[in-house]
């Protein structure tokens, strides 16, 4: 499952992305006990026929499930929620009693007479409903060119198969799985596995076969239904297509060849070829919960994260596109072939993944430099520097515990524990100890040592012990510079390893944390690496002063200078590599926030730069300072920040332009993209003025240029020009774009007009599931307490399209971007009524978000004000 942020990351929110459903408040769980089944009897094969009704969004089947009891049972205890078992079999004896508990979502069959050991056949009927929020079993409408149509599809991550099926769901208990399916002639039907036979049956119906599956998680099961067409290639034996709804393939272009680059890299990085014989990557006609899903053969997108269009697409939207490809074929291996045991190991899937999202991009595409670009490692330290954060290993006992598990902490900072190990033995080495990984439990479950103990075994290093400090205990290790000495022949780095907090006031009475951290050291051109043990370290390398600590940005941590170091590193800025300019910003960014220095380092560092320096910098740069107005609100000294905002950004974007010059590097429309962005944001009354021009007489360049420019637009819209807004998109049939247009208008500043913006967003005329995905996300950075009210008054009312598993997520989201105190109430009011008290983190973490908000107004800005006010005027 890819989590992304991008379009509305800020510089202090990471927007969490959470998979499945919630317990309800007042579940019968019992504290301390994991939510299982028994363990007497355990699936061996599912083989289903299902009939869905995609007009009244109804469907039937029937599942034939052979088990092996392993001692006689009372009755068969498996999952199932929101459906209606009509009859249950056993061996062809007498029908079960069927006794349903929804708060477990659990089905107990009882039959006249005990269940033996040893193999039988189970054999269920039942019904159940089609939903139209993206999780479980559901429908997707859409606009083409032919009218509308419908997409039926599944989603099911960690726990929504249930909903689809009687079943074990849990990720341990593999089982093979076959499916045919009951569907209109004129539709395809796509699922893990190729179609094994097509036979028509009466009233223009078919019914489609696929083959069976091998042993596979639940979860991983899908099941798609629609208007497709398919392209495809061969590479490797294996048939790798591309699904799209009809007429769509040339959009599918891209990612089918970016594609077949990628299996090509896996199969000899892993040392283990794609084990199934047809790989699907699958268009949505819209957003799905959790972005995309790694079903094992049949990888399901939201179709911005798989569809390229030259005419609409921009280069960031190239990027990306190759970036959850990429996260998700990681996932056929790390999370499909092999899978973790239980959720509490899911970062073995997803942090992982997430690191080789970087690792792939920067191997085949080192011009893109994505590495600087990506955003994970940065969200995993903002969380893990919040008093809810968590151990990357942690126990979880239920479903909606489960769903919090996809959070930054297991996306972000799982990615930087994986990169920051391979640095520590060597790619190679690490590649080594991942092949023996793939072989020794290719289709089996693991646990989070079996990786470390295979890595160990082909490094020789002490890995499992200095990963255990960053995977079962939680916190963000600050490496405090105390001294940095001349010596004979170089520098001396006197280190002293503490941890950080966003507020350091939250460590006091806090168990004490102890790492031992691997990291980089650099003077001038000199390196060495040390690994600083327990709380004092020193490193010695053999340039001269300054030394910069965590050269390279491979060592999870942040890193803290006394003043004269950070002095005399200040002028260097401009010639170090990229990514320590950015560790120095982020680290500088986070520091000062959180009061360990001035903010002004932060500011201080941005005048170090240079005007012509890396593209992801820079926009990294105008992201925080779009950030720091943001916070500034209504308070006085946000017009002189605004000036000096404006000083640092409107060179570069003067030099850039409106359009794309030849040579230019690849990544510089992103930046030109972002600069003229934030000068929006900035209300600047030329980029306001040019922008509208070139909407106006249609004098679009790239597809880039046209996207910033109707993103300009739309922000600064009055009444008039909002509704030839709408009447533009209300024209519009293609789903891709409609996606992009509903966006950009929900990025509007006036208030008078959000109102009507939203009422748009949760309308059937938004592209499917994207309300919550990301519509009131995108609303709630220039109107929070709007969208929060809005949201507020509409999450329990019917219809409203926010499924229980987002109501864990979404309305914290919303509350944290406010800058009003009062919120933290309201949210914690709303958890009351709707969110289980085991599964609160994400409340937590924008309560804390808004006390930051709360502390920086009040403490850092008036350090900015003073730090403007000492630069003077021009």
């Amino acid at each position: 499952m890819t989590k992304r942020i991008a379009r509305l990351a800020t510089a202090t929110v990471v927007l969490p992305v959470l998979s499945a459903f919630a317990d309800a408040p007042g579940s019968s769980s019992h504290p301390g006990q994991r939510e299982v089944l028994p363990a007497e009897i355990s699936p061996v094969s599912y083989d289903l026929s299902l009939s869905p009704d995609g007009e009244k969004l109804t469907f039937r089947g029937t599942v034939v499930i052979h088990i092996e009891a392993k001692k006689q049972a009372a009755s068969v205890v498996l999952n199932a929620s929101k459906l209606s078992l009509d009859r249950a079999v056993l061996d062809d004896g007498a029908a079960a009693a069927v006794s349903l508990d929804s708060a477990l979502q659990r089905a107990t069959l009882t039959f006249p007479s005990p269940v033996g050991a040893g193999p039988h056949t189970l054999t269920i009927d039942y019904h159940g409903n089609i939903g139209n929020a993206t999780l479980g079993f559901f429908a997707m409408d859409y606009e083409s060119p032919n009218g509308k149509r419908r997409t039926l599809a599944t989603n099911f991550e960690p726990a929504s198969e249930r909903e689809f099926m009687p079943s074990w769901d849990k990720p341990g208990q593999k089982a093979t799985f076959a499916l045919s399916v009951v569907i209109p002639g004129a539709l395809t039907a796509v699922s893990n596995m190729p179609v094994s036979s097509t036979k028509e049956i009466p009233g223009g119906m078919k019914r489609v076969r696929f083959q069976t599956s091998p042993r596979m998680s639940t979860y991983l099961i899908f099941l798609g239904i629609g208007d497709f067409e398919r392209i495809s290639t061969q590479v490797d034996g294996v048939d790798l297509g591309v699904v799209v709804s009809k007429g769509g393939t040339a959009r599918g272009e891209y990612a089918l060849s970016e594609a077949a680059k990628i299996l090509r890299y896996y199969n000899d990085y892993f040392g283990y070829r794609f084990p199934l014989p047809k790989l699907d990557l699958i268009a949505s006609p819209g957003k799905i919960a959790g972005g995309s899903m790694e079903n094992w053969g049949a990888i399901f997108y939201s179709q911005d994260h798989l569809l390229f269009d030259p005419a609409l697409s921009t280069e960031e939207d190239r990027h990306n596109v190759f970036q959850v490809v990429a996260h998700e074929m990681s996932h056929q291996w790390f999370g499909d072939l092999v899978t973790m045991a239980w959720w509490d190991n899911l970062w073995l899937n997803e942090g992982f993944a997430s690191w080789m999202e970087t690792k792939i991009a920067d191997d085949l595409h080192p011009e893109w430099d994505w590495g600087l670009r990506s955003t994970r490692i940065e969200n995993g330290k903002f969380e893990d520097a919040k008093p809810s954060t968590h151990p990357i290993l942690r126990e979880v006992l239920t479903a909606s515990q489960a769903e919090q598990s996809f959070d930054g902490i297991t996306y972000g900072k799982g990615s930087a524990v994986v990169g920051m190990l391979e640095d520590y033995v060597g790619p190679e080495t690490f590649r080594e100890g991942v092949r023996r990984y793939m072989k020794l439990h290719a289709f089996g479950n693991t646990v989070d040592g079996d990786l470390w103990q295979a890595v160990e075994a082909a490094s020789g290093k002490p890995v499992v012990q200095i990963e255990a400090g960053f995977t079962t205990q939680p916190g963000l290790p600050l490496l405090k510079v105390l001294s940095e000495v001349p010596v004979q022949g170089g520098t001396r780095v006197n280190i002293e390893t503490g941890r950080f907090a966003e507020d350091p006031a939250t460590l006091v009475g806090a168990p004490v944390s102890s790492w031992q951290v691997p990291v980089t050291v650099m003077a001038g051109q000199a390196v060495t690496k040390q690994v600083i043990m327990g709380a004092n370290g020193s490193a010695v390398v053999s340039g001269a002063y300054p030394a910069l600590v965590n050269a390279g940005q491979k060592t999870y941590a942040r890193v803290v200078y006394p003043p004269a170091v950070f002095e005399a590193l200040l002028p260097r800025v401009s010639a170090l590599h990229p990514v320590d300019q950015l560790g120095l910003l982020n680290d500088a960014w986070s520091l000062g926030q959180a009061g360990y220095v001035p903010m002004a380092d932060y500011l201080a560092l941005t005048r170090a730069l240079r005007s012509d320096g890396n593209p992801f910098v820079w926009s990294k740069v105008a992201l925080n300072l779009k950030e720091i107005d943001r916070l500034y609100g209504e308070l006085p000294g946000r017009g002189r920040f605004r000036e000096f905002a404006l000083a640092r950004l409107r060179p570069l974007a003067a030099a850039l332009g409106w359009r794309p010059k030849d040579g230019e590097g690849v990544n510089v429309p992103a930046l030109r993209s972002a600069l003229l962005r934030a000068l929006s944001s900035f209300d600047d009354p030329a980029v306001i003025a040019e922008a509208r021009r070139q909407y106006q007489t249609g004098s679009f360049g790239s597809a880039s240029d046209r996207k910033t420019v109707i993103e300009i637009v739309s922000e600064h819209s009055d009444a008039p020009m909002f509704d030839r807004l709408v009447r533009e998109i209300r024209a519009l049939k293609d789903p891709l774009e409609r996606q992009d247009r509903f966006e950009a208008i929900m990025g509007l500043k006036d208030p008078a007009l959000i109102g009507r913006a939203l009422d748009l967003a949760i309308s059937d005329e938004a592209p499917a599931g994207s309300a919550i995905q990301t519509l009131l996300p995108t609303a709630s950075r220039n109107h929070p307490d709007i969208v929060w009210d809005f949201a507020l008054k509409h999450v329990d009312q019917p219809g409203f399209p926010m499924d229980s598993e987002s109501r864990l997520w979404v309305m914290p989201y919303l509350a944290s971007r406010s800058l009003d105190p009062a919120r933290i109430k309201e949210l914690e009011e709303y958890a009351d009524a709707h969110i289980p008290a085991g599964a609160r983190e994400h409340v937590e973490s924008a309560i804390t978000t808004l006390q930051q908000a709360e502390r920086f107004r009040k403490e850092r800005l008036p350090e900015i004000d003073r730090w403007l006010a000492s630069l003077g005027r021009g």
